[in-house]
């Protein structure tokens, strides 16, 4: 995947790169509907609701955090894969958008493990109650609440921006833009309650996502990015 380019003698890694983000890309919609698949309480529910839940079902609940942990690991990657592919067909707009979801997605670390807690909490044989206080604490403090204002904002508004993006840009089947775009409403306008809207939104979100995988795959190395330069010291020699 890296091949030495015959005018600098210097190692080209765009095929890793390019190859890299083809494959990040539409992760982190399909761990975190996988996560919400699997999640043994209703999403959104009371703190007594998720603490019952993790402790009867805690098989389920621990392959959740797995996903979701890898849902954050690869969210920002697979926003500048998007961002990435659309910049050069509408610049400003992608400028727009990949700061807003950019930086919303970045605060969503931030967001506190309460299904973690509640797990451990379980395994070591907390109080259900003091876990219930603890888990409701985290939710109700005052920093999650500011903390999570970016998150909340890129995974609505964000989404639908970025679903517009690629509706514009063309790089990839307009359906799969079409996909992004209609996430976060199922996600946020509830009708069937319960973890089957947001699986199904976060799984279009990955669908959509994947518009970058099929760009990326289909561009050339020149189209992706300028090949290596020399060293800033050989060009003063």
């Amino acid at each position: 995947m890296t091949t030495t380019t015959a005018a600098t003698g210097i190692r080209d890694t765009r095929t890793f790169w390019r190859l890299l983000l083809a494959f990040v890309a539409p992760i982190a919609g399909f761990a975190l509907a996988a996560a919400n698949a699997l999640s043994p309480g209703d999403l959104g529910g009371s703190s007594e609701d998720l603490v019952a839940s993790v402790a009867a079902h805690q098989g389920a609940a621990e392959a959740g955090i797995w996903l979701s942990g890898l849902f954050l690991l690869t969210l920002v990657p697979g926003a500048i894969a998007v961002a990435w592919v659309s910049r050069r067909r509408n610049p400003t707009f992608t400028a727009i958008a990949g700061f807003l979801v950019i930086l919303g997605f970045i605060s969503g670390t931030a967001n506190p493990a309460t299904d973690l807690v509640a797990l451990i909490g379980v395994q070591k044989g907390v109080d259900t109650k003091v876990l219930v206080t603890l888990v409701d604490a985290l939710n109700n403090s005052a920093f999650t609440g500011v903390a999570l204002l970016p998150f909340l904002l890129a995974i609505t508004l964000g989404r639908l921006l970025l679903g517009i993006l690629l509706w514009r840009a063309r790089v990839a089947p307009r359906w799969m833009a079409a996909a992004l775009i209609a996430a976060a409403p199922v996600e946020f306008l509830n009708v069937t309650g319960g973890n089957l809207q947001p699986t199904l939104s976060w799984a279009l979100t990955g669908l959509g996502f994947a518009s970058a995988t099929v760009a990326l795959l289909r561009m050339s190395n020149d189209e992706f990015d300028l090949p290596p330069a020399p060293p800033a010291s050989s060009e003063k020699e």
